[in-house]
């Protein structure tokens, strides 16, 4: 109370403290080689798979028990994993409904600026910005903004990349401090057999989802994936391109 009698109350006295990230976003244009995978960026009204959807709202059951981070995974290459990790991203920001951080983690095979057809900036690949962190620095993080609600941390197509960054501490760290900044974050992890790679991102998440292509996915491959991942974390499996006669 100062000489007037007025009652001098400071904004964080009244307002609750929360825990924000200091993230740098840049604003990007967005032009896919195939549009129907960005069906549900921005105010588009066009209608997105019943399926996605349903996969929508059980993450949303999963968000109300304090679980938010989720990875994508598959068997082996060539799943449809990424594709699969994109139009999640979109479904779950759909008309603003959460914000999303969709992050690459397939640093050997990166794809997810290709399939939303945008540049990362010079320098602000993930893989490029995890190795500063390495070395003690302090920037924000750098992501992309691609609608008013869907954030993406990716991987340059034209740059050199890091995979090796993958199998540090930082990667982890990464996750866990910018997934406090969103209601998702979604990561396209790399496949399971062949490598220890998708278990660095099982750590690093709260549940995994393994995707299959019908006819394309071999049975012993998908149950030697699943069992590589264990109970702990697995969520469950999509096939996608099923034949709907079948």
């Amino acid at each position: 109370m100062n000489d007037d009698r007025t009652i001098i109350v400071h904004r964080s006295e009244i307002e609750p403290q929360r825990e924000t990230s200091p993230v740098q976003v840049v604003t990007a244009w967005a032009s896919p080689p195939d549009t129907q995978v960005l069906v549900m960026l921005g105010d588009t009204n066009a209608d997105a798979p019943a399926a996605l959807r349903i996969i929508r709202h059980r993450l949303e059951q999963r968000r109300s028990e304090g679980m938010w981070i989720f990875g994508v995974t598959s068997a082996r290459s060539a799943e449809g994993k990424s594709t699969f990790a994109t139009q999640l991203a979109l479904v779950l920001s759909e008309s603003q409904r959460a914000r999303v951080l969709l992050v690459e983690a397939n640093l050997t095979r990166p794809s997810l600026a290709k399939i939303l057809g945008f540049d990362v900036p010079p320098g602000k690949s993930f893989s490029a910005q995890l190795v500063r962190k390495m070395h003690g620095s302090l920037d924000p993080w750098c992501v992309i903004a691609l609608g008013p609600a869907l954030h993406v941390l990716a991987e340059s197509q034209t740059e050199q990349g890091y995979p090796e960054a993958l199998h540090s501490t930082h990667f982890q760290n990464a996750v866990g401090f910018l997934g406090r900044g969103y209601d998702f974050l979604v990561v396209d992890g790399p496949s399971v057999l062949g490598s220890g790679d998708a278990n660095v991102v099982e750590n690093a998440v709260d549940a995994m989802i393994v995707v299959a292509q019908a006819k394309h996915s071999s049975g012993n491959d998908l149950r030697e994936a699943v069992r590589q991942l264990g109970d702990r974390k697995s969520l469950g499996v999509v096939l996608w391109d099923a034949d709907k006669k079948g």
